[in-house]
């Protein structure tokens, strides 16, 4: 990683991460994260992120990760944060769902027997409730509802 995500955690913030470690009842993901900030400061072991990921039984790219997130975020959040990933907003909301299950429930276009993904997603774009929307997006979609 570069330079401008080092950890320098102060003696009360070290305390409070091996406080963590050691007690009993604490989620797994939390020790993890608490290990690896406590492996990569600067004022302690100062590992590397292969020895690092190594030691904690991770990945290189969740150590990567906890670092970033440290420096960026905080510590507070670095540990107990259990979701790195930002949630996307769904395709399509009630109405949308509503007239894709409407849509895949009436009879097909004339010349087909059936509904295809592809016919379904053409479709609901040709009506104009989605600006552009996968044929994938509508199978996941229909899954959900069914």
């Amino acid at each position: 990683m570069p330079a401008q995500y080092r950890i320098r955690l102060s003696i009360d913030e070290q305390q409070q991460l091996k406080d963590l470690i050691h007690q009993t009842k604490v989620a797994k993901h939390k020790r993890i994260h608490a290990q690896i900030l406590l492996c990569l400061d600067e004022n302690g072991p100062k590992l590397t992120e292969l020895q690092t990921s190594q030691t904690c039984g991770v990945s290189t790219k969740t150590v990567q990760r906890t670092r970033k997130r440290c420096v960026l975020e905080g510590l507070d959040i670095a540990v107990n944060s259990k979701f790195n990933g930002i949630a996307r907003p769904r395709k399509l909301q009630g109405e949308q769902q509503a007239a894709l299950t409407a849509l895949a429930c009436s009879t097909p276009p004339e010349g087909h027997s059936r509904w295809t993904l592809q016919l379904l997603a053409d479709r609901m774009v040709e009506l104009e409730h989605v600006n552009s929307i996968s044929h994938q997006t509508i199978g996941r979609e229909l899954k959900k509802t069914s």
